[in-house]
């Protein structure tokens, strides 16, 4: 064998090794990903409120979660009233005060292995999920328009890492708000940020 050979094979067999040795520490840091749910404690702040939120893995991609604090509720109502002769007049409500509440709901996180596939981080929970939330918005005044307030939301949503101990949240579904007065259907939405404990 020739040294020029001799350093073309030489050469060959090192960057072979290097690019072998390069993808299995790829492979590597994207296993130490986590592909499970964890428990976590949180401060949530959101659009309008404060919370303290604890969820609790039950399964190997679903938690459980409930919490409490305070919430900024907006109600804006129109009601438009016809009369015989096709006349209408119009009543406008609108309210916004802050309310103590309760809330527990669950979370269905279905692609962690898609995220960590894609090089993406997982950890504390990041990941797209559905789910289902219930508020309980409990009256501070006994004459306030409508008293209790209980929301059910089945949800889409998706947390993403933006710190260490921080997630970034969004969360969208149809919302049922049921007071004492009535029953209404409208278009809901958490926005906020984690703060892990």
């Amino acid at each position: 064998m020739t040294s020029k050979n001799a350093i073309k094979l030489t050469l060959a067999i090192l960057i072979c090794s290097l690019s072998i040795s390069k993808s299995k520490a790829q492979d590597s840091t994207k296993v130490t990903q986590p592909i499970e749910v964890v428990s976590l404690n949180k401060i949530r702040l959101s659009l309008l409120g404060l919370n303290f939120e604890r969820e609790q893995k039950v399964g190997k991609t679903t938690s459980v979660y409930f919490g409490g604090g305070a919430e900024g509720t907006f109600i804006y109502q129109t009601d438009i009233f016809f009369d015989n002769n096709f006349n209408f007049t119009t009543n406008t409500k609108s309210d916004f005060k802050i309310y103590p509440v309760l809330n527990a709901g669950f979370r269905h996180y279905y692609n962690f292995e898609k995220r960590v596939k894609k090089g993406r981080k997982t950890i504390n929970n990041n990941a797209g999920y559905l789910g289902l939330d219930v508020l309980g918005v409990i009256p501070t005044e006994s004459d306030t328009i409508y008293g209790y307030q209980i929301n059910v939301m089945p949800q889409w949503g998706f947390q993403t890492w933006i710190g260490r101990k921080i997630n970034f949240k969004l969360a969208l579904g149809p919302l049922v708000s049921l007071t004492k007065v009535d029953t209404y259907f409208n278009v809901g939405g958490k926005l906020g940020f984690n703060f892990l404990l």
